[in-house]
């Protein structure tokens, strides 16, 4: 993130009492009882307005060109639009009267024809269609914040640190309590339900308004540059620098609290760049004094909180560190600033602000929104691939010719010697014609028939229990689950050293997966569910048919430290067994290794037994041990997500046998679980949310990553300590999470917090069904429990 200055506009003498406002097209500056409106177009002049007989208390743009000023005599709206063809002509612009001695307003907001207006204690809503005006009396301070949540509730904050939600519909105060906080509140942003304001000790608090609960707490200045108080090699050690030097920190550069922080620091401004594709509502930026619409702009939800040492940027919806920039070795300074107002111009925000010791406004535009923008990292294959890349070792294996063993001594000879007919049936009668002729029908094929089933559009929670199948006799925990394609098989991985294929719905005729000498870690289903892939903690991997639960393929690690590089058992446990590459390939980790195997399996002509065939064609070394893996099989894709023992995420391109992108301290601890969005033919997808991946890890909560970006997106909180499996639905919007107090958690992935709660047993792993609307549950005691949406 680096900064331009657009523009530096003088001020007059007596700044300090200077009021100001900014749209996207013009800052407005009070001076007194005449207002000058500038416009960011150098080329235009400036707008001079008088009208006001008292000093202007307030200045709010409730569009880029209408403006409402207000003093103690009257409230008037400006159209800048109008008063410049005004000037241009040579008459006075004249303003329209809103209101005529309402009193100096402290703050000023307008939600479409409603004006809301705070005048020391009280609020007057000002409806300009209907000519009404309603008041708001309770706050024992002065407002200095309010904001419209909806048609019927307002919520305000006054100079007291009372916070109060009205009702104009009952006529009443729903909520109200006090924020705790130890420094005076200097800046806020109200936002679907969750409201965020900046205190003058640097700190971000987030609350609840609705309940009245503080979300999160965060220090901001932490997150600035750390200062080196080491001086430089190069100084002259006869000049005294007042302003030290600055570590800067980039994306994926890690910090930590009890490092030396800027002090002194407090929040001037808060405001979020919204992705504005997809809504309907209006997004608005919230500061004191300043309330600017968004506009639309292709990018993604950054919080930008603004100190007066530096911006940091975070993500608006998990609150994780993005970038910051310090001002201590840059242009701009906002140290001793004391008016700061932010708002939106496409393609990135601007910020304005003035000095206490300086008489010039600056505008500054923040660029670069993030470092990741240049990374070209995407799930989904889009470019050719490679010559040298391993997926193109797709060579077909050499089927041998299948012959029958001949036991010595029972060969058939063929006899020489001509047949004498005594041994047919004669002819009953001769010379009869045959008038019956049979001609034998084609038969036509007929087309398979297409699945009418359709996944629902509306909401679909699993939330209601529909069955239960117990999968051990001997209470063997379940420690793995596997969705077949169509959803009519249920691979399940049990503690017992063995695993089990159901027949759903009733779990009749289940196929048994009988060799491992380990409890099994993980089972995964071929592209046509034919085959099922297994690991377990014997160091072990192996390939099983479906339908007759036989052994195909037992792979081994080939060792290129012995002779002839000889298939040996592996040295540690396997990680994640995936069919990949649409069942081209296997994908299996160990140690710090990536193994990629090609193969093969066959049924041969003359024999009910399935064979295999792997061979090892790839190895990828990584800088730490991997803990675990995951990948897309249903569609082409070279990337593959690895969640390492140093607490990070890697992904790894086989296109170009390199590591495409890092992810530095993920969770406190080292992941233990990583998901990938695969899909289904059953609910269309866009391309896009293929690039979703979910991580989880041991004491800290579930994440979910973009890959294009390599940020956080989302948090939740999970309600247990103990190594679990998460899973996203189908549709992509719900997220389970297995909690330790015999529960599972529903999640909506587009909001904040849990939206469901189901009783169940002691809960290890969860899945999602890719057909329906599904959710399979196992437990510690060996039971599946099944859940559907009604």
């Amino acid at each position: 993130m680096d900064i331009k200055v657009l523009e530096r506009n003088s001020l007059s003498e007596n700044h300090n009492q200077n009021i100001i406002s900014v749209s996207s097209e013009y800052v407005a500056i009070a001076e007194g009882r005449t207002i000058v409106a500038r416009c960011l177009d150098v080329t235009k002049r400036e707008l001079e307005l008088t009208g006001h007989t008292h000093p202007v208390t307030q200045l709010h743009f409730s569009a880029p060109n209408i403006l409402l000023s207000s003093s103690s005599d009257s409230l008037l709206s400006w159209n800048l639009g109008e008063v410049r063809t005004a000037l241009n002509a040579g008459k006075k612009p004249l303003p329209v009267y809103v209101g005529v001695g309402l009193g100096p307003a402290t703050f000023i907001a307008t939600v479409k024809n409603t004006i809301i207006l705070a005048v020391k204690c009280d609020i007057m809503i000002l409806d300009t269609a209907e000519g009404t005006t309603r008041f708001l009396e309770g706050h024992t301070a002065d407002v200095v914040y309010c904001h419209m949540i909806s048609t019927t509730r307002i919520l305000s904050l006054s100079s007291d640190n009372s916070l109060k939600v009205w009702c104009l519909k009952e006529k009443r105060a729903l909520t109200q309590f006090q924020l705790l906080s130890s420094a005076p509140f200097t800046s806020v942003y109200f936002d679907t339900d969750t409201l965020y304001l900046g205190s003058a000790d640097g700190m971000l608090h987030v609350y609840e308004p609705n309940s009245g609960t503080r979300l999160k707490r965060i220090n901001i200045e932490n997150y600035l540059p750390a200062l080196d108080r080491a001086m430089s090699p190069d100084c002259d050690d006869n000049v005294i620098y007042a302003q030290p030097q600055s570590k800067f920190l980039t994306v994926n550069d890690s910090y930590s609290p009890d490092e030396a922080s800027v002090v002194n620091n407090s929040v001037l401004a808060i405001f979020k760049v919204v992705n504005k594709a997809g809504h309907d509502t209006t997004e608005s930026i919230s500061t004191f004094g300043t309330e600017a619409p968004a506009l639309d702009m292709n990018i993604e939800n950054v919080l930008i909180v603004v100190l007066t040492s530096g911006i940091v940027q975070l993500n608006s919806l998990s609150l994780q560190f993005l970038t910051s920039i310090s001002f201590l070795h840059n242009a701009p300074s906002l140290p001793l600033a004391y008016s700061v107002h932010c708002f939106l111009q496409s393609p990135f925000p601007v910020l304005v602000y003035t000095d206490l010791f300086s008489t010039e406004l600056s505008v500054l535009e923040l660029r670069k929104l993030s470092d990741n923008k240049d990374i070209d990292v995407s799930m989904v294959q889009k470019c050719i691939l490679t010559a040298t890349t391993p997926l193109l070792n797709l060579s077909q294996w050499k089927s041998p010719v299948e012959t029958i063993p001949v036991v010595k001594g029972t060969e058939k000879r063929k006899s020489k010697a001509k047949s004498s007919g005594y041994t047919t049936k004669p002819r009953q009668q001769m010379f009869k014609p045959v008038t019956s002729t049979k001609t034998k029908k084609t038969e036509v094929k007929k087309a398979p028939k297409k699945d009418p089933y359709v996944y629902p559009k509306t909401e679909c929670r699993p939330q209601y229990e529909k069955s239960k199948l117990s999968v051990s006799d001997r209470l063997s925990p379940v420690h793995a689950l596997a969705y077949s394609r169509e959803s009519d098989m249920l691979a399940v991985g049990l503690a017992d050293y063995s695993g089990v294929v159901l027949r759903l719905p009733s779990g009749s005729k289940s196929v048994p997966l009988v060799g491992h000498k380990g409890p099994l870690t993980c089972v995964r289903w071929s592209t046509l569910s034919q085959h099922v892939i297994s690991t377990a903690a014997d160091r072990s991997c192996k390939v099983w048919d479906a339908s007759s639960g036989s052994l195909i393929t037992d792979i081994k690690y080939r060792d290129g430290n012995t002779k002839n590089c000889e298939k040996i058992e592996f040295k540690k446990d396997t990680i994640g067994g995936h069919f990949y590459y649409i069942d081209k390939f296997i994908l299996l980790a160990h140690t710090n290794e990536l193994l990629l195997f090609k193969h093969h399996v066959e049924k041969p002509k003359n024999s009910k037994r399935v064979s295999g065939k792997y061979q090892n064609i790839s190895v990828s070394p990584l800088s730490h041990n991997i803990t675990c893996v995951s990948c897309c099989n249903s569609f082409y894709s070279t990337l593959v997500v690895c969640g390492l023992s140093d607490k990070s995420l890697s992904i790894y391109d086989y296109n170009k046998e390199e590591e495409a992108l890092r992810i530095a301290d993920t969770h406190s601890r080292a992941p233990h679980h990583v998901a990938t969005v695969d899909g289904s033919k059953y609910v269309p997808h866009s391309p896009e949310t293929h690039n979703l991946i979910l991580s989880c890890s041991v004491m800290d909560d579930v994440k979910l990553w973009d890959v294009r970006s390599g940020q956080c997106i989302k948090s939740f909180s999970k309600q247990n300590r103990v190594a679990t499996v998460p899973s996203i639905s189908t549709c992509v919007r719900y997220l389970s999470i297995p909690g330790e107090d015999h529960a599972v958690y529903m999640f909506d992935i587009r909001g904040s917090g849990a939206v469901s709660k189901i009783q169940t047993d002691n809960i290890l792993t969860t899945v999602f069904s890719p057909k329906y609307p599904q959710l399979a549950v196992g437990s510690t005691g060996g039971v599946v429990s099944f859940y559907n949406d009604r």
